[in-house]
């Protein structure tokens, strides 16, 4: 699977896309450049095609995500996955856990859930 990786600077920080060469699959990583909130990154978005799905894409791209978090030193990856469907477990399987059931963000709708690095 080929990837292709962008990094775009933003007033509040930086993102990494990796976008799969079909552009069937990406994930992107936002870091925020607040001292306060550069221990950890935000999986802002992954998504898999349909016409994709079960070929370990998914898993391979967060990986990927995991593993810049960890070059440019980050301690903890977060994100925020919906209620009721089969992300919850799927990011379990991957190490993630629930550290909030109802973030007052969400409206009731997301989980949000998080990866320590060691």
């Amino acid at each position: 699977m080929k990837v292709i990786t962008h990094e775009n600077l933003w007033w509040w920080g930086k993102t990494y896309t990796f976008i799969t060469e079909d552009g069937k699959s990406m994930v992107e990583l936002a870091i925020e450049d607040d001292e306060e909130r550069n221990y950890y990154g935000t999986i802002q978005s992954l998504m898999v095609h349909e016409s994709v799905r079960q070929q370990g894409r998914g898993k391979a791209l967060l990986k990927m995500a995991e593993e810049k978090a960890k070059e440019v030193g980050l301690k903890q990856v977060v994100l925020c996955a919906r209620k009721g469907t089969f992300l919850i477990p799927w990011y379990q399987r991957n190490g993630y856990e629930i550290y909030d059931e109802d973030p007052e963000y969400s409206k009731g709708n997301t989980v949000a859930m998080n990866k320590y690095f060691e």
